[in-house]
């Protein structure tokens, strides 16, 4: 098993292009030959194309140009031809790279800094993994339109192509270790039908933490018999749910399986128990200002040596996952993509996952360092101070680079979240926008000489 020491001993060992050192060539390499790809050795190859694409992930530019640009000085700094800076072939090279490497890639690092954890991070002894869902926006092409469309309430040509993901975030280290995507809307695409598709990821014993969406008979009963345990806030009180014994560590009670969803099948239906044996606890997550009320939680955990407090302590931390997600998609610009065609869409979302992943390890090996979990780490200022490092790293000598990556981990380290209990913020922005037509009509059509006069 590797752990964080080892990961910072690759810090100090490899050279590279950004993440180099802990996303070595033989990672991915065994990545391309766990899904067969054949490739030539030429300029733009898979390790130097995924590097490319995670440094362009990590920028503020996120254009193609700019990173064609990194890797010609990253070549020209190390002696190597450097080749045209016409993004054509980078671009090809991303095409030709298959979405299953990169989502190997991301789920194996995400995998392999669980295993790495210490087991004081960990709840209980456990890996507890959040599961929330949220959306993100991509050019308004017709292949991406096709396979994402945008929402129905908006007018045909004027809204943007939305697909709907779900994550599964450690707890312990904020990694995201699986994702699943579909379309915004429609059949089989709702967040408790995508949980499913990231059971597998999951292994006996974890614990899936998800807020009220997930209060589901079904699901419970199929994590169950996984060997899963479920903790969900309670949506609504269940008709027919009897309590069998009150308990300070929370209520025992028995769930009556609900009708039939529409979609299921009579037989799917019945392979499910008439009712459910749960757990529910009462949580007081009032603060000062009484901003939160009293609320239920529900779980699969029926084990005493767990005590309701314990329980209701951990849901209050189904918040980090709200603030995982947030980093993904504002600080690492997820939420608009800007690839167009689906494909290549879902490769730029694993590739942010990936860079993600690689970010977050390097938070664990700092955290180590300097005796303080991950999450008490700033993220955005983990990814400010690597961008600020990684240029210098490339360029180093080997024997200076142990002391610029001991001065990285301690600037890491520097940035910590703030504790600001009962801080309260309006939603609302004062800076008002610059004056500006907003476009009623497709890019396409307004573009046509008839039409130019309306929008000078």
């Amino acid at each position: 098993m590797t752990t964080l020491q080892e990961v910072r001993a690759r810090f100090a060992r490899d050279q590279g292009l950004p993440f180099a050192d802990a996303l070595t060539e033989r990672h991915i390499r065994e990545a391309l030959d766990h899904h067969g790809v054949q490739y030539r050795d030429r300029l733009f190859n898979p390790s130097t194309t995924i590097w490319g694409f995670l440094s362009q992930v990590l920028s503020e530019d996120h254009s193609c140009r700019d990173t064609v640009s990194r890797i010609i000085a990253h070549r020209a700094a190390a002696g190597l031809p450097v080749g045209s800076a016409h993004t054509t072939s980078y671009c090809n090279a991303r095409a030709r790279l298959p979405t299953g490497v990169l989502r190997t890639l991301a789920k194996r690092t995400a995998q392999q800094l669980q295993d790495s954890l210490p087991q004081a991070w960990k709840w209980q002894g456990r890996s507890v993994f959040i599961v929330d869902g949220s959306h993100v926006s991509m050019p308004d092409t017709e292949a991406n339109q096709a396979r994402y469309p945008q929402p129905t309430v908006q007018k045909p040509g004027l809204g943007f192509p939305l697909a709907r993901v779900v994550v599964l975030l450690s707890l312990a280290s904020g990694a995201c270790h699986d994702l699943a995507i579909a379309p915004y809307a429609g059949k089989g695409t709702g967040e408790t039908t995508l949980v499913r598709e990231l059971y597998d990821t999951l292994a006996p014993g974890d614990v899936v933490l998800a807020d009220a969406l997930f209060d589901n008979y079904f699901i419970a009963w199929e994590l169950r018999q996984r060997g899963l345990e479920l903790v969900a806030r309670v949506q609504a009180e269940r008709v027919g749910t009897r309590t069998v014994a009150s308990r300070p560590a929370g209520d025992s009670i028995v769930w009556q399986r609900p009708n039939k969803p529409r979609g299921m099948t009579g037989a799917q239906y019945r392979s499910y128990p008439a009712s459910l044996t749960m757990r529910q606890v009462s949580v007081d997550a009032r603060d000062s200002n009484h901003r939160v009320e009293r609320f239920q939680v529900i779980t699969t955990m029926l084990d005493a040596a767990i005590d309701g407090g314990q329980i209701g302590q951990l849901y209050e931390r189904r918040w980090d996952g709200e603030v995982d997600l947030r980093s993904i998609k504002s600080t690492m610009q997820m939420d608009i993509l800007r690839c167009k065609t689906p494909a290549m869409v879902e490769k730029e979302i694993w590739a942010h996952l990936l860079a993600y992943n690689l970010l977050r390890t390097v938070m664990a090996v700092a955290a180590v360092e300097n005796d303080v979990e991950p999450r008490a780490l700033s993220f955005k200022g983990a990814k400010q101070t690597l961008n600020a490092f990684a240029p210098k790293l490339e360029a180093a000598p080997p024997e200076q680079r142990l002391g610029l990556v001991d001065a990285l981990l301690k600037a890491l380290a520097y940035h910590r979240v703030g504790n600001q209990p009962g801080r309260w913020e309006p939603r609302a922005r004062k800076r008002r926008p610059k004056p500006g037509n907003r476009l009623m009509q497709p890019r396409r059509i307004a573009k046509l000489a008839r039409n130019r006069p309306k929008w000078f």
